[in-house]
């Protein structure tokens, strides 16, 4: 750890996500303090603006989708990928009620983000498996965050769109037509940890400290005896009644990763669907991307 205590930012692309709860616990439970880590997290809206605080330096971690660092190293970026906070999809496919075939999409819209943004690519290759092709037969539009995609298909704005934790809960009360994204993708790490190149070289001990304080953070969140413990964190931090609580940490719990272990085929599929979906064209090699160093011990 840090000789004395050191500040480090976090940037976190949604308000209300579930799957920050490592963070949120680690936070609670004053793991990061143990660490010499005082830590203050800003959320901006998308992985690709977190990036781009990586790359600039208002950022020393981001957690974001791996699709959006893996397009931003192929650009250039000094940032590596040092961990995951989980190993399966944290994503669902809502459609409008409207839409009783799949098929009955083509010429709709789609709720997605900004172009390149990983939420984009995945709900791209949903489609796609659906036979549909983005941007012809399905438009896609940049309607913002969780809350924001959903609104938009309750307006009419579109049919189909991509949602996480715990906003999947309102849209499950509306009675949309829910598709789980990990019964497709059964390797993929969906909030990724990426540290900025610079602190790698410079403070590699910030980055085992961070690291260390997450890998306590979800030995804590795994033991059942801390539950009703965990459960409280998350109406505190999410604002969440706690029948909802407790659903949407019973959807999150088994895709937890031990101290942040990365499922290196899950990496590999994401560096294949970026090159598919020709966001860019420039190739990026795996030891480029990931440094798998700093696991706690």
């Amino acid at each position: 750890m840090p000789d004395e205590q050191t500040e480090v930012i976090v940037g976190l692309p949604s308000k209300r996500n579930m799957s920050y709860l490592p963070f949120y616990v680690a936070a609670k439970k004053g793991y990061y303090l143990k660490n010499n880590l005082n830590i203050k997290f800003t959320y901006v809206q998308g992985g690709v603006l977190a990036l781009r605080g990586l790359q600039t330096g208002d950022f020393h971690f981001i957690s974001s989708l791996p699709e959006s660092v893996i397009t931003g190293v192929a650009e250039g970026a000094n940032v590596k990928i040092i961990g995951t906070l989980d190993n399966q999809s944290m994503y669902s496919i809502y459609v409008s009620k409207d839409i009783k075939e799949l098929r009955d999409l083509k010429g709709k819209a789609a709720a997605g983000m900004v172009t390149g943004n990983g939420t984009n690519i995945q709900l791209e290759y949903w489609l796609r498996k659906q036979g549909l092709e983005p941007n012809k037969d399905v438009r896609i539009i940049n309607a913002g965050d969780n809350a924001e995609r959903l609104q938009a298909l309750q307006q009419g704005e579109a049919a189909v769109t991509i949602l996480s934790p715990p906003t999947d809960l309102k849209a499950d009360e509306l009675g949309l037509k829910r598709f789980l994204m990990r019964d497709e993708l059964k390797t993929y790490n969906h909030n990724m940890v990426s540290a900025n190149g610079d602190l790698i070289k410079n403070h590699p001990e910030v980055v085992y400290a961070f690291m260390s304080a997450q890998a306590d953070a979800v030995e804590f969140i795994k033991n059942e005896t801390n539950r009703n413990e965990v459960i409280q964190i998350v109406m505190d931090e999410l604002q969440m009644e706690k029948t909802d609580a407790e659903k949407s940490f019973d959807f999150v719990l088994p895709a937890l990763a031990e101290k942040g272990k990365i499922n290196m085929d899950g990496v590999k599929w994401a560096m294949d669907t970026v090159k598919a979906a020709k966001v860019s064209e420039k190739k990026v090699a795996l030891d480029q991307l990931v440094d798998e160093r700093y696991y706690a011990k």
